[in-house]
């Protein structure tokens, strides 16, 4: 069952990304350049669809990462984290869902490169307090010696539009 599951996560990353090769991020194509943690001191750079709505780090209800809200309840989330070990990282975000979701079942974790950058993609599936199946996608990216990129999606299992538009996002990633 357990290879099973794995090859079934192995798919659908690759059927994601090979759906935002093809889709548009945005149905108009307006997109805003998102600077983190400011435009002026840049760790990273994101694209988000310019319809979405954009929630700075610290105000209520993003006081850990900065957040994106795009259509039919899909969360976007990301910030820097201290230091080089992007295996932390992951961990760190693992008990986060283990603590938050039920059902948790995790992808196979993928190391690769976004835009030139270090990086490691781990897909999951989880259900949320309601019962509902979500589809979360994370990646972490090396920044610096010192530093760590981390993004992550929420958004329900069956909205693959959305899926593709927070996919477009990661990719768009690029040092600040």
């Amino acid at each position: 069952m357990h290879t099973s599951v794995r090859h079934f996560f192995a798919l659908a990353l690759f059927g994601l990304l090979a759906a935002f090769a093809s889709a548009p991020a945005s149905a108009d194509g307006a997109m805003t350049q998102v600077f983190y943690p400011s435009q002026d001191a840049a760790e990273f750079v994101v694209e988000v669809p310019s319809a979405w709505k954009l929630i700075a780090q610290g105000e209520e209800g993003a006081e850990d990462y900065f957040e994106v809200e795009g259509p039919n309840g899909l969360e976007l989330s990301f910030r820097t984290v201290p230091g080089a070990d992007m295996e932390a990282a992951v961990k760190a975000h693992i008990a986060y869902l283990q603590e938050h979701f039920t059902e948790v079942k995790l992808g196979d974790q993928v190391e690769t490169k976004i835009n030139g950058m270090d990086a490691i993609i781990l897909p999951a599936v989880a259900k949320d307090e309601d019962g509902g199946e979500r589809d979360i996608g994370a990646g972490w990216f090396l920044i610096s010696d010192s530093a760590i990129g981390e993004l992550w999606y929420n958004v329900d299992n069956a909205d693959q539009a959305n899926k593709t538009a927070a996919i477009a996002v990661l990719n768009s990633l690029k040092k600040g």
